[in-house]
């Protein structure tokens, strides 16, 4: 008799985010008829009054055909956002298509590979940590061949090969000066602005990461027992790894230095054209492509493949704008129901007896809850920051202590979401089991969070507006 085979149990999968914002957009249509309608009274000069709230005694419902109409609304409303994106999404594809980043990093992997622990650890995870910080992305997610190949010359386990690629480039978006495109804008703040504050930070939770990590690797290079996997079976495998010296004479074009200065150097000079010289925010687009095709030129790539990449790379943003465009249309239909504030009164209040700091670590704390859920970090600034926004004025924090609360609590969660598919993917293609590398993850995370809570708090108290 034939056995009968076993129904395999499907875990629960979010849906794809279309229909996951889509049924947002329905919810709160409905809840427009359930949840009182309410406001806020408005200062002169237009920020809500956290401290007068009334319900108005009826409610003003949106029907769902209404909320789907107003899909096109919200796009209009974020065409600014969208056009920045498709901008930066299309430059940045340019330059990354030169693969000068990679030559880049490649060589120096294998210039400080044979130099041991205490110097190759320090310098890949902080190399790794910048780029987060400038220039995260999922692509990204290549790179852990490379960092299987750097755990196993150093003879630590494979949990280093996270540990030394994509580890650090979560940890290096935490207090990224450039990577708040969505947030600055919707919170109507200068592109860039608060940059001193964030580069500042960014070193130092860069640096601090790289140092944790170097002692996690000493600690299990010393003694194989004090890894994280659970077991020594990975230690077998090292035996096979031969040094290798194909790639002692590797040498890096000028081309390739030149690319990778300029993909850093276009954000400085956004920067300085819009503090020193007052410009307008016309000015990232209109550098950004002239850096996108120069480099381009530099790589000797043909004007076809140029367009081509830049093409790729607008794509590649397409649909995070129309998530945008949508989550703006939920924001006008909370709003035109009159229950945006009603929500936002209600998740104040917990936090409205504490002070400016409490509060600012408070909404960080929201978010990193709600980051575990959401596996878009665009799509949690769109769907989050309608409500974000009027609750920082509820609490009267400043527009820019919002926005570091909500990077806060989005970034470090990254590092370790179940519904992420960078990390997850990550850990698939380095072997290692997701739960131990939470166990690695959370470990390092740790002070690096409450570090930055201390510094929120600050910030928050201070009165910080980063201009």
């Amino acid at each position: 008799m034939n056995a009968i085979p076993s129904k395999k149990k499907k875990g629960f999968k979010l849906p794809h985010l279309l229909f996951l914002m889509l049924g947002l957009l329905l919810f709160m249509s409905l809840m427009t008829y359930v949840i009182p309608a309410g406001q806020f009274a408005k200062n002169a000069d237009g920020t809500i009054n956290g401290t007068s709230f009334v319900y108005l005694g009826h409610q003003t419902p949106v029907d769902p055909w209404s909320a789907m109409l107003g899909i096109l609304t919200g796009l209009q409303n974020s065409a600014y956002v969208i056009a920045l994106l498709l901008v930066t999404g299309g430059c940045i594809g340019i330059i990354l298509g030169t693969k000068a980043i990679d030559r880049v990093v490649d060589y120096v992997l294998f210039k400080v590979q044979s130099r041991g622990i205490i110097v190759v650890v320090p310098i890949v995870t902080f190399m790794f940590g910048v780029l987060g910080a400038f220039g995260g992305g999922d692509y990204l997610v290549a790179l852990i061949p490379l960092g299987i190949m750097m755990a196993r010359k150093l003879k630590v386990d494979p949990i280093m090969a996270m540990g030394l690629t994509l580890f650090p480039i979560f940890i290096g978006g935490s207090w990224s000066p450039t990577g708040l495109i969505i947030p600055w804008t919707m919170m109507d703040l200068p592109l860039y602005s608060g940059f001193t504050v964030r580069i500042c930070m960014m070193f130092v939770i860069i640096i601090l990461d790289s140092l944790l990590i170097t002692r996690y690797a000493l600690k299990v290079r010393k003694d194989p027992s004090k890894s994280l996997i659970g077991n020594t079976d990975w230690v077998a495998d090292l035996a096979l790894v031969e040094d290798s010296n194909v790639n002692k004479n590797m040498k890096l074009a000028p081309a390739d230095v030149f690319i990778t200065i300029m993909f850093f150097l276009q954000f400085a000079l956004v920067v300085i054209g819009m503090t020193v010289f007052k410009m307008d925010k016309a000015i990232q687009p209109a550098i950004m492509i002239i850096s996108g095709i120069t480099c381009g030129l530099v790589a000797r790539l043909k004007t076809d493949d140029i367009g081509n990449l830049f093409a790729k790379g607008c794509g590649g943003m397409a649909f995070v704008a129309f998530i945008i465009g949508i989550a703006n249309a939920l924001s006008l239909v909370m709003t035109n129901g009159n229950i945006l504030h009603t929500i936002v009164n209600f998740a104040c209040g917990p936090l409205r007896n504490l002070n400016f700091g409490f509060a600012a670590v408070g909404i960080a704390l929201v978010i990193t809850f709600l980051n575990l859920l959401i596996p878009s970090a665009s799509a949690k600034a769109a769907i989050l920051f309608p409500i974000v926004k009027p609750m920082a004025e509820a609490l009267g924090l400043t527009k820019q202590v919002a926005v570091s609360a909500f990077q806060i609590g989005d970034q470090f969660t990254n590092a370790v979401s179940p519904v992420l598919g960078m990390t997850v993917a990550g850990c698939a293609a380095a072997g290692v089991e997701f739960n131990k590398y939470v166990k690695f993850a959370v470990r390092i995370i740790a002070p690096l969070i409450l570090l930055s809570y201390v510094v929120l708090f600050i910030l928050a108290n201070t009165g910080w507006t980063g201009l």
